[in-house]
């Protein structure tokens, strides 16, 4: 139990103590009342100074997270792990579609535990490992455009593994050059853009099967034909190609790299819906439809002012995300983080204002502790 000052309340906290007005000693909101923006106006009109604020509810729902979010994360490293081992040590070990398949596996049980979960941990991201993690993060992307789809399991999993395997040719350029820091020569340049051939020759001389060499060799392909290596066009593109194709870029976009920073999901999804042409129309909008207006990760400010990030995407009401709220109106870092709930009917007046930049958005990261 804490004394707040009413000007820092924020919805969700919850009273410690009755709440009495003064003149009269009437309780004007009882002990145990999870505050709303119409109670906290209405205490204010009372010339309150503070009130007595208990640790914050932990629902049902959150006390689960808690026990899977670390064993989710423990899973998503392992196979961040696993598959820098089986492709960049194959010469050790047989190359086998089945040790992919069965890491997609694990992948897929997760997405049907919690997608929301998963996608949370999609967004920590690390130099040393990106080239991997991105690779399992597109896989993890690509499996939920496929459900979407209505995709059987094994066609799942078959998409997962050709999303896990669709940047292998990366690996037959020097790091110095795809992770150059600066612009880079025409040699390294031509180089960058064989990469899909390299991974469908690399694919192929491991008998991998026709779908997975074809997401590896035209997953930089585009809609309209302006795509590479071989300028492909609309149904001559194979069609999980396509799906990756979208999974990929979104990927990149939200990732730090070297030589450019990382922009946030909202203006991520902005730029790609900005060239739409590039991507297949039915799969973008499933893609759109999927990650929301406020796409999980996104931090966003309410017009109360507080500064929160979306963990979760409300079925049916894109603009009523779950957000977990970090900062209050003055931007102080908040002691506990405040679930909230916006699709719920006590925060009806709750909305979100705004996005935060690229540059706040650094910076809110940074202050939270989240890796960047």
């Amino acid at each position: 139990m804490k004394a707040v000052k009413v000007d820092k309340l924020i919805p969700g906290m919850v009273l410690a103590q009755d709440v009495l007005i003064s003149r009269t000693g009437v309780t004007l909101i009882p002990v145990n009342t999870l505050l709303t923006v119409e109670m906290i106006r209405r205490i204010a009109s009372f010339n309150i100074d503070e009130v007595y604020i208990s640790e914050p509810r932990k629902s049902n729902k959150e006390k689960d997270e808690e026990i899977l979010a670390p064993v989710m994360a423990q899973t998503h490293h392992h196979a961040v792990a696993a598959v820098e081992d089986i492709v960049t040590n194959y010469g050790e070990h047989l190359f086998e579609e089945q040790a992919i398949s069965g890491l997609v596996g694990d992948l897929l049980d997760q997405v049907e535990m919690d997608s929301s979960l998963l996608l949370n941990l999609t967004h920590l991201k690390s130099y040393d490992n990106y080239l991997f993690s991105h690779s399992v993060n597109v896989s993890i992307l690509a499996i939920l455009i496929g459900e979407k789809l209505g995709y059987s399991k094994e066609e799942l999993n078959l998409l997962g593994v050709a999303a896990l395997l669709h940047d292998i040719g990366m690996l037959k350029i020097p790091i110095t050059t795809w992770d150059k820091n600066g612009t880079l020569t025409p040699l390294e340049y031509r180089k960058v853009r064989n990469h899909p051939l390299y991974g469908e020759d690399f694919l192929s001389s491991k008998n991998m099967s026709k779908e997975v060499r074809a997401v590896a060799s035209q997953h930089h392909e585009r809609f309209d034909g302006t795509g590479y290596p071989k300028g492909l066009q609309g149904s001559n593109i194979n069609f999980k190609a396509r799906i990756v194709a979208i999974a990929d870029v979104y990927d990149a976009c939200i990732s730090e790299r070297p030589y450019r920073e990382r922009i946030t999901p909202q203006e991520t999804l902005k730029l790609i819906v900005s060239d739409q042409k590039l991507y297949d129309p039915q799969l973008l909008k499933i893609f759109i439809s999927t990650m929301a207006i406020y796409p999980i990760g996104s931090l966003v400010r309410l017009n109360t002012g507080e500064i929160g990030k979306v963990i979760r995407v409300t079925n049916n009401q894109p603009f009523r995300p779950v957000l977990c709220i970090y900062f209050d109106r003055e931007e102080n870092l908040l002691e506990q983080p405040l679930r909230i709930d916006l699709s719920e009917d006590q925060n009806h007046l709750l909305f979100i204002k705004e996005t935060l930049s690229a540059l706040q958005h650094r910076k809110a990261l940074q202050q939270i502790g989240e890796i960047i």
